[in-house]
């Protein structure tokens, strides 16, 4: 290989390798926690809702979401005599990812003799962003909008791609970590 080409590709080398170094740590921010999953049940017995839980855990490393994006989402609830604005703001935002969850989730459905589990699954980003909160006195409720970043799980037969695709990001990561 003549000297000119090997300095070429010395250069180059050394630029991918800068700015990997640089662009990669943008992925991954070490600052808490932004990523949660989130899950919706509906559970229902002879076509009767029975009961509904909402759950949200933090997942730093969940490799099953996919492409993220920003939705928003409206909708009215109703205010409850006495109700302090920070309680109001907590059902506004339960309330929100409930519809989110109905509208954009990943749906699968479970059965067994009369019970039904429907259940509804994402991952969002922090922060929740309440962009409207107003009290109707008409509707004696509160309207809202809301605005958060989200992704459905992805159907499981994805499920090991992304979990390789994952890992070889996590071992690039760890390797320009080395750098730092």
């Amino acid at each position: 290989m003549p000297a000119d080409y090997r300095r070429c590709f010395l250069y180059a080398l050394w630029f991918t390798s800068f700015a990997i170094w640089v662009l990669i740590p943008a992925t991954y921010p070490d600052e808490g926690i932004n990523t949660y999953y989130i899950k919706y049940d509906i559970k229902s017995s002879k076509n009767t809702i029975v009961n509904d839980n909402l759950l949200m855990v933090p997942s730093k490393n969940d490799f099953r979401a996919e492409k993220f994006s920003q939705i928003s989402v409206s909708g009215v609830i109703s205010a409850a005599p006495g109700e302090s604005n920070e309680s109001a703001q907590k059902r506004i935002k339960e309330n929100a990812l409930k519809n989110i969850l109905l509208n954009n989730g990943l749906k699968s459905v479970k059965t067994k003799d009369y019970d039904t589990v429907i259940s509804y699954e994402g991952v969002m980003m922090t922060p929740l962003t309440l962009v409207k909160n107003t009290y109707v006195e008409e509707q004696n409720g509160y309207l809202y909008e809301v605005r958060v970043e989200f992704s459905p799980i992805a159907f499981p037969d994805r499920w090991e791609t992304l979990n390789m695709r994952h890992k070889i990001k996590e071992l690039v990561y760890d390797f320009f970590q080395l750098f730092k």
